[in-house]
């Protein structure tokens, strides 16, 4: 808008009523932005951590203390616990959701208007005043486009944000395993080494009695060294394991006792695995984050192919002999050089790259799920052939070796010895007990939920 006014006795109050009228104009343009508050940031929070929550089974805390109301530690850490822990204390993962607040704040940056802009030229001597208007039509037809694309990529941020929640209650779950196996293996060092001792006290006390040979008494010395060695090493590792479970829990910088619960290993998928893993692909944030990828980019190269648009809208008002008149008129740009093809054919590699990159996540998730699945039966195989059959055998060689004993029909080196073995199946039996619960773990993050329902227990349909 453009004024012109030369002519002596016009009043400035009817130019003040155009401002005024165009004031009261402005909040009915500002309210078409859609501005948003830091309420749905909140939202998009919550929603992420329902969604990790329901896909890997765990509860809504009562607040987000470092130990959640839901979380007793008095009666011994669960796996379930320390995921739970992580969920809503890990620092690595509450500076990943501020990634939320960035998303929204490209949304409501996509959906803002531009600023009216009013210019005005005060009269001079025989120069008449003025007064302009302008405003950027093009930005009411292009900021459809770019909030679509914004939203893309805000629920692509949810899916990646919920994907990595799920990684992270899976390294939960790996450190709880690592955790629970250190301090087995202290108690079965423990055991090795008193063992070893009484075995290494009987030889030298045959070695003075000449029913034992020196090589006899310095092999049974060497062993007790070696366990006492190992001990010494489990006691330290234990220490390493629990620190990384702090911190993985969120729980380096307090300090409360942590015991593990007991719980049972988990159970083998009855499942066919071509239906896991494609299950996995069909519904796995990092999938679903895929494909919002390819929607943003697509929403994209539909805003480039606009982007040359420019129609400047005008109020123009110049005083002249008959007073003024505000008159509307418009300016807009002719593409005849630009058609702004650079940013379409950047809008269109990027579209191009996030189908591939979709596939490779489609590969990548396939190769997860076939390779934990074989993995976990693997180490349930293992864990069950040793519970069935390896422990039992040893269990009764024991037994018959202390009843051998009792009735005199043996030596007590030859108990101890047995019962050496016994401590080395309970060694390995720990050992095939943390690889069950850790490939478990990569299972069902490799899946993308909670496997439950349609399964079996070590390969046996219950």
């Amino acid at each position: 808008m453009k004024v012109h006014n030369s002519v002596p006795g016009v009043r400035f109050n009817t130019m003040t009523r155009s401002i005024a009228t165009i004031a009261i104009l402005l909040p009915a343009l500002l309210m078409l932005s859609g501005c948003m508050n830091t309420r749905a940031v909140c939202e998009d929070e919550e929603r992420v951590l329902s969604a990790v929550r329901e896909r890997t089974a765990t509860v809504k805390p009562e607040d987000r203390l470092t130990v959640p109301g839901t979380v007793e530690l008095a009666d011994g850490l669960s796996e379930a616990e320390a995921v739970q822990l992580a969920l809503f204390n890990n620092a690595a993962f509450q500076e990943l959701l501020t990634d939320l607040e960035l998303a929204h704040s490209d949304l409501i940056q996509a959906g803002l208007l531009p600023n009216p802009e009013f210019f005005y030229v005060f009269p001079a001597g025989g120069k008449p005043f003025k007064y302009l208007v302008d405003f950027p039509v093009d930005s009411l037809v292009l900021r459809p486009l770019r909030k679509r694309a914004a939203e893309a990529d805000v629920e692509r941020t949810r899916e990646r944000l919920t994907q990595a929640g799920l990684d992270l209650a899976r390294d939960a779950r790996l450190a709880y395993a690592d955790w629970v196996f250190a301090r087995d293996r202290v108690q079965i060092a423990e055991a090795n080494r008193k063992l070893r001792d009484r075995i290494n006290s009987l030889t030298e006390a045959r070695l003075k009695a000449g029913d034992a040979t020196p090589l006899e008494e310095s092999t049974a010395r060497i062993d007790i060294l070696r366990a006492r060695q190992e001990e010494t090493r489990a006691i330290n590792d234990l220490p390493v394991f629990e620190e990384r479970l702090r911190n993985v829990a969120g729980l380096g910088l307090f300090r409360p006792d942590l015991i593990p619960e007991k719980s049972e290993p988990a159970p083998v998928v009855a499942t066919n695995v071509d239906e896991l893993s494609a299950e996995a692909i069909a519904t796995r944030p990092d999938i679903a984050s895929a494909h919002r990828a390819i929607e943003a980019a697509e929403a994209r190269i539909r805003l480039a192919k606009l982007g040359w648009l420019r129609i400047l809208g005008i109020g123009d008002s110049t005083s002249g002999s008959q007073g003024y008149r505000l008159s509307p008129g418009f300016r807009v740009g002719i593409p005849i050089f630009n058609w702004n093809q650079g940013a379409i054919a950047r809008g269109e590699a990027e579209r191009d790259k996030a189908i591939r990159q979709l596939d490779t996540f489609q590969q990548r998730v396939a190769l997860e799920v076939r390779q934990a699945h074989a993995l976990h039966v693997q180490a349930a195989s293992d864990y069950r052939q040793w519970t069935d059959s390896i422990r039992p055998t040893v269990e009764e060689a024991v037994r018959r070796a202390d009843n051998t004993y009792k009735e005199g029909g043996t030596s007590l080196l030859l108990v101890l010895e047995t019962s050496r073995q016994m401590i080395d199946t309970r060694f390995r039996e720990a050992q095939l007990r943390a690889d069950l619960l850790k490939t478990w773990a990569e299972l069902e993050r490799s899946v993308g939920r909670k496997l439950l329902g349609n399964e079996s227990c070590f390969g046996i349909e219950r």
